[in-house]
């Protein structure tokens, strides 16, 4: 059963202040994209073969212009710096906020930020995306605004989101537990394979919102297993695997935290190695804002009521606001549907988690690097087009004119679905393939089935002799090997 509709600051039930309140932050976003080459390091002019005596030509957010702007440059020292804070400090951005945007601004270049903004939008609206950090803002829009830059940096900077752990994924992960030449990186690939194959975790099934859900067995992490990297980059990894299941209108997931059989092994874990569970709190209310719809915490025993009240401690507010405590079957109905929970919980549905291994050549159009930079030169030609009709938008809005705003909300809404197809495109040379792809959850086109009706990915995915094997056993023939 999913929701009547959005809810109140959501895409699609916006008032007119929260409306404001938008256009503001895109004024922000678009004003950081206002930049001349001169006003970038002389290696950027270098690169683009622009000497600094030639005309000033500017660039928005979205254009291709390369720089490389070192780590230390001084905060808020460079006209392209002083140019926002200028004109946040209008916007009556304080202290706080301000000191956050000056450090993220020296640590990210006008092209990072750039491309940082499309690849976290991904499939999303871009107005969703903006939205989130207005809501977990209050609304306020330099600190969206110094959360949004933030959580780019950490993606682009810290985590290499898209660069690394979503392009390398599952199969450079069991290619590293083959490198016997190389220990650490062995270590690397089993710490990160063991966690898929065991499933810690898994994205199955919606809830009665329709919201896609999470399921986290408890039970299945031992201290000391994993190192705090590759839990982090497991982590990041879920995260972003059900990002890519949420379709509008459904923007938000559901996390179930299963902790039948949580014992002191564990609860030793949540004591002495709280790192990861700050890391995944951080992600909720950081990395991720507004995407956590509900945390459903099932089965804890009575242990579990101590280590409550610390991590409830280091949690967000609005985090802990959506947690709820479930110890039966029927509890789980009130937010899961029967036939949504698995017999392991005590559901109706049977089903439970496989692991299907990756097959050696399922990233081959990764390989196809011409297709891969047309798709994303398509991108940036988008975007483009996006940001005008936006800056036209505000203008209109500002204007009061009636005809070009709706003409602008129009052509916004055209370019909005034309992002969103092309993203499609352009995944399958952008990112390793996932569990999910392989199970066919996430299909062509970004359609998302949890209950694929075609040949599950698993029959593709196998060996040469289990593919002999399987002829052998619908044609009732003996298959001699090859000598």
């Amino acid at each position: 059963m999913a929701a009547d509709g959005p809810k109140p600051g959501f895409l699609g039930n916006i008032n007119k202040d929260q409306k404001a309140k938008l256009q503001n932050l895109w004024e922000v976003l678009l004003k950081a994209g206002e930049t001349s080459l001169s006003n970038e390091p002389s290696n950027a002019c270098e690169e683009q073969h622009v000497t600094p005596t030639q005309p000033q030509r500017r660039h928005s957010l979205l254009s291709r212009t390369q720089s490389n702007v070192s780590e230390t440059i001084p905060v808020a020292q460079t006209p392209y710096q002083q140019n926002i804070m200028k004109y946040l400090g209008e916007m009556g951005a304080g202290a706080p906020e301000s000191k956050a945007i000056q450090k993220a601004l020296s640590k990210i270049t006008p092209t990072e930020l750039r491309t940082g903004v499309l690849d976290t939008l991904k499939h999303d609206h871009p107005d969703a995306m903006m939205l989130r950090f207005l809501r977990a803002r209050k609304w306020d829009v330099p600190k969206a605004f110094a959360m949004m830059m933030e959580a780019i940096v950490w993606r682009v900077k810290e985590m290499r989101v898209d660069e690394d752990v979503m392009a390398k994924g599952e199969l450079h992960a069991l290619k590293q537990t083959q490198d016997t030449s190389n220990v650490s990186e062995q270590k690397a690939g089993s710490d990160f394979l063991s966690q898929m194959r065991m499933g810690k975790s898994y994205v199955h099934g919606v809830d009665r919102l329709g919201r896609p859900i999470v399921v986290v067995r408890v039970r299945l992490h031992k201290p000391g297993a994993q190192t705090e990297e590759s839990l982090e980059r497991y982590i990041v990894h879920v995260i972003e695997s059900v990002r890519l299941t949420l379709a509008s209108p459904v923007e938000t997931a559901a996390v179930l935290f299963d902790m039948t059989g949580f014992g002191l092994s564990n609860m030793w874990f949540t004591l002495q190695e709280y790192p990861p569970v700050k890391f995944i709190l951080k992600c909720f209310e950081a990395n991720y804002p507004e995407s956590l719809g509900i945390m459903l915490i099932h089965n804890a025993p009575w242990v579990f009521s101590g280590i409550w009240r610390l991590i409830r401690g280091w949690m967000d507010p609005e985090i802990a606001a959506k947690v709820q405590f479930t110890n039966s079957v029927a509890d789980l109905e009130k937010f899961i549907p029967r036939n949504q929970i698995v017999k392991e919980m005590g559901g109706a549905e049977d089903w439970s988690y496989k692991y299907i291994e990756p097959s050696a050549e399922e990233n081959s159009s990764m390989n196809d690097t011409t297709t891969r930079d047309a798709l994303k030169g398509e991108r940036q030609s988008i975007g483009e087009e996006f940001l005008s009709a936006t800056s036209t938008w505000i203008d209109a809005s500002k204007s009061k004119d009636a005809v070009k705003v709706q003409s602008s909300e129009s052509e916004r809404d055209y370019l909005v679905e034309r992002l969103r197809v092309n993203y499609w495109k352009l995944d399958p040379y952008v990112r390793a393939r996932l569990c999910l792809d392989r199970m066919r959850v996430i299909q062509d086109g970004g359609k998302i089935e949890f209950y694929p009706k075609d040949t599950p990915a698993e029959s593709e995915d196998t060996t040469k002799e289990s593919k002999v094997e399987h002829l052998e056993k619908v044609n009732g023939t003996v298959v001699q090997p090859v000598s």
